[in-house]
């Protein structure tokens, strides 16, 4: 993990993913870079007012950019760039993400609800166009060492080595036990031996990293999940993003219209979208 990239908008919530992410760079060792994305305001009123130039909003912005890496610089003792483009936030976090090949890209989170008002617009798109790794930090978290992980499974797919480093390499640093859960349909009972498969191919991609397997019989898939969580110490919820996958899946409409779902603990989106 050598570079980790933060996309900060100088909000609360944004604050503390930068703490987030300035914390997992210090523990492994990374580059931290801070990324500002801004657009120019529209016009909304018939009344005539002073419109800001490009070229003062973005010498404002690398201006608090730059204030912000200084602080991060200092407290946390790591290397720190800042960086302020023009352009739609979710297009250039995810081009400048493939660009620097980060491994790993930190967004903060705020609200509640469906995945858009879960995380905020820009974040979510973030999650669906993104190659690289996406770790969203609820807007009230405090880092702690990320020792107990849940891996949400559907066992439905094959993965892969490099789909899952991210996660092996957080779990290797925070010597972190890797909890995979899969959530059966309490009527789905006949699929015990492809389950067996899934786990088989699952530790093989584990290797030694230590790990545990739960099954657990519930018609919702949020349900599930949150239980697991509410009654475990967990620091970590891990899910893989597919085309047309299960993280759409369970973040569509039809789900969240039927339960209400509050993610308290930061969420890490792999990506399996090439």
């Amino acid at each position: 993990m050598d570079t980790i990239l933060v996309a900060i908008d100088f909000s609360a919530a944004s604050r503390t993913a930068s703490l987030y992410a300035a914390s997992l760079a210090r523990a492994a060792k990374a580059k931290l870079i801070l990324f500002h994305a801004y657009m120019l305001p529209a016009p909304v009123s018939e009344v005539p007012y002073v419109i800001v130039s490009v070229d003062e909003m973005q010498i404002e912005n690398e201006k608090l950019v730059r204030s912000e890496a200084e602080v991060l610089h200092r407290n946390f003792d790591i290397e720190v760039e800042g960086i302020v483009q023009i352009g739609l936030p979710s297009d250039e976090i995810t081009s400048l993400a493939a660009e620097r090949n980060a491994a790993l890209t930190v967004t903060g989170m705020r609200g509640a609800g469906g995945i858009d008002k879960l995380i905020g617009s820009t974040t979510a798109s973030v999650v669906r166009k993104s190659k690289t790794p996406v770790l969203v930090v609820p807007h009230n978290t405090i880092f702690s060492p990320v020792e107990q992980i849940v891996y949400a499974s559907d066992f439905s797919y094959t993965s892969s080595q490099d789909i899952f480093k991210p996660l092996t390499d957080l779990a290797g640093l925070f010597q972190s036990t890797i909890h995979i859960v899969h959530i059966r349909r309490t009527d789905n009972n006949g699929k015990k031996e492809k389950e067996e498969l899934a786990k088989n191919a699952i530790s093989s991609l584990l290797g030694n990293i230590k790990h545990e397997f739960s099954v657990i019989a519930d018609d919702s898939i949020m349900h599930g999940i949150n239980g697991y969580i509410e009654q475990h110490s967990v620091q970590m919820l891990v899910m893989v993003a597919h085309k047309h996958s299960f993280f759409e899946r369970l973040f569509s409409k039809i789900h969240t219209t039927a339960m209400t779902y509050e993610t308290k603990i930061p969420l890490l989106v792999l990506q399996d979208k090439i």
